[in-house]
């Protein structure tokens, strides 16, 4: 018999306590001009007593572009022997704002160009959080809802045979918001959870913000008071943005816009948890991480590593990587699934990676909507693309694995492993 659900929670400001470069936009250029928006890093601590010991799992969400895949093996093993808290039991989610700071020293500064001090600080930020909700885990009781928001697009477009970021109303979207809440023993709300997929990259300007996700947490949590903690967890949304669309093509943004959209989320959270919701049964707490490898095309050789440096501008810059790290020039890349059940109804798969639409709507129609996807967790190893997308190319399947200092784009039979890993954690087989 499971034990009861219980819950910690913490919010604390991550926003940068000076100008530094934000990531996101290659365009960008020196630190940024003013803050629209605090970042925050958001804490979930679940816990289940089997009577001797409470097992403990974490669910975290950062106001950030993802968290570095270098900087994970020190944050799990910190959390793990300061807290009980066992690695695979470890979830860490970027909301993925292209308002924050650059969070990885592993790409091309066009990226966003890292500050080291930062990201100690953001380290030891989110060390704090955990102290604070493991400080006041309490009994909930989980219930679950859902509604459908339709602020983002799909931005793949086929156009004169080129596949192109332009917005494709024909393409997969997925328009669903699912809503969990968690109420205490006197009936007030403690914590919010909103999982949905669309890109956070609703303006371009040079302002620290944590884009629509922001807003409507921010929202939700005036409404409630009380110190309830809201938490937007992002799905698989490499090839979806918001729906900012002007005679045919894409448009930035203003800070009106990034208001609008996140009320338009607030608004369908707010509708759903108005209304009638499941209650979910409690669960035995159950883990499990497994890594597949993602092969690369053909590497490249020292002539066209050359040729790059030689053309100047990002290339030369991934050329250069490339010589400097000979280490990047491997056949493969680990790519991490790791599977969290929490209650009957409140099961996750995270990804570390910018995981196309087509692998959460996998996820979703595999387990009947019960598991779902989380992208950008656990560190950043690049778009991760179908073998279809590979084949038409484009910035998610071939361009932006220059930026993520990738030796070449992904080979196609990358989507057999990742489906085979998915569905080895859907069946829990060893």
């Amino acid at each position: 018999m499971s034990g009861e659900l219980l819950l910690g929670t913490a919010k604390v400001d991550i926003t940068p306590d000076r100008p530094i470069p934000l990531a996101g936009f290659g365009h960008r250029k020196g630190p940024y001009e003013g803050i629209n928006r605090r970042l925050f890093v958001r804490v979930n601590c679940f816990g289940q007593s089997d009577g001797n010991a409470t097992r403990k799992m974490i669910v975290a969400m950062g106001d950030i572009i993802w968290w570095g895949s270098e900087r994970m093996d020190r944050i799990r093993k910190t959390i793990s022997e300061k807290w009980g808290i066992r690695e695979q039991d470890i979830i860490l989610s970027a909301q993925h704002t292209h308002g924050g700071p650059s969070t990885s020293t592993l790409f091309l500064d066009t990226l966003g160009i890292p500050d080291v001090a930062y990201l100690d600080r953001l380290d030891e930020l989110l060390f704090a959080a955990v102290e604070q909700a493991v400080g006041n885990m309490e009994p909930v009781t989980a219930e679950r809802g859902s509604g459908e928001c339709r602020i983002g697009i799909n931005r793949r477009k086929m156009q004169d045979g080129k596949m192109t970021m332009a917005p494709n109303p024909d393409g997969l979207l997925d328009p669903v918001a699912t809503v969990f809440r968690f109420k205490k023993e006197d009936g007030k709300t403690k914590a919010v959870l909103i999982h949905y997929t669309c890109h956070p990259t609703t303006t371009n300007i040079n302002f620290v913000h944590s884009d629509y996700p922001g807003v409507a947490a921010e929202r939700l949590e005036g409404t409630f008071g009380g110190g309830t903690v809201v938490s937007f967890l992002q799905g698989c949304t490499g090839n979806v943005r918001p729906a900012l669309v002007r005679d045919g093509k894409f448009y930035s943004g203003t800070d009106d816009d990034v208001r609008r959209l996140g009320k338009a989320l607030a608004d369908t959270v707010e509708k759903v948890l108005d209304g009638p919701m499941e209650p979910l049964s409690p669960v035995p707490f159950d883990s499990k991480q497994i890594v597949v490898q993602l092969p690369f095309q053909t590497l490249p050789g020292d002539e066209e590593i050359d040729a790059a440096i030689a053309k100047g501008g990002a290339l030369a810059e991934w050329g250069e990587i490339l010589r400097r790290k000979p280490e990047l020039l491997r056949p493969h890349i680990p790519f991490e699934l790791t599977r969290l059940d929490i209650a009957d109804g409140l099961s996750f798969i995270a990804m570390n990676g910018e995981v196309v639409l087509e692998y959460g709507m996998f996820i979703k129609e595999e387990t009947k909507g019960k598991v779902l996807p989380l992208g950008y967790a656990n560190g950043m190893v690049g778009y991760v693309p179908t073998a279809a997308q590979i084949a038409e190319g484009g910035y998610e399947a071939k361009d932006s694995s220059i930026y993520f200092a990738l030796p070449a784009p992904f080979d196609p039979s990358i989507e057999t492993i990742i489906r085979q890993g998915i569905t080895q954690l859907i069946r829990k087989e060893d």
